[in-house]
């Protein structure tokens, strides 16, 4: 009972924390491959994390990662392009190393849904949606530009249906408040 009271207190005691919402803007690079694809593209999120106290927080967010590199390197000789758009919740974990610089390590759920379009003929295309939920996770460092600005730099793999799977490197600019 005693070890249950002081993990309820630790997650409950965000009241004394000057810092408890973060609202982050991240865009990178990525790839969406599974067993007969690969596709590289654009990838951005829009997250936002609720801390629980300096260490934990809740993590949510909405991402998308737009394919065509591959399609654009072979310069038309491949007939695919693929795209993927969804939702993040999970937790993260950061540890302050220094004053002004922090990492974390993020999991949880998403939910997805990848598109695949393929060039039938010239004038005559076929696209396939598969979704569904599975797990992502993710690692980065933050660099604090005071106590309400942060810039940060992370990889993230994110599972998707059908045997497709995101990885993205990302940086992108926090505000807290």
């Amino acid at each position: 009972m005693k070890k249950t009271l002081c993990v309820l207190l630790l997650f409950s005691s965000s009241s004394c924390f000057a810092v408890n919402h973060e609202i982050g803007l991240r865009i990178g690079g990525g790839t969406i491959t599974n067993d007969d694809r690969a596709d590289g593209g654009f990838a951005f999120q829009l997250g936002y994390n609720y801390l629980f106290n300096p260490h934990f927080a809740l993590d949510a967010a909405y991402y998308g990662n737009t394919g065509g590199l591959g399609y654009i390197g072979s310069l038309g000789f491949v007939d695919e392009v693929s795209s993927v758009g969804g939702g993040l919740l999970g937790v993260k974990a950061q540890y302050p190393v220094f004053k002004y610089l922090n990492v974390f390590a993020k999991g949880g759920l998403n939910y997805s849904s990848v598109e695949v379009t393929t060039e039938l003929r010239k004038d005559k295309t076929a696209s396939t949606t598969y979704s569904g939920v599975h797990p992502y996770y993710g690692a980065g460092t933050e660099l604090m530009l005071g106590n309400h600005v942060g810039i940060s730099i992370e990889y993230q793999r994110i599972e998707l249906s059908h045997n497709f799977s995101s990885d993205n490197w990302l940086t992108g600019i926090n505000l807290k408040f």
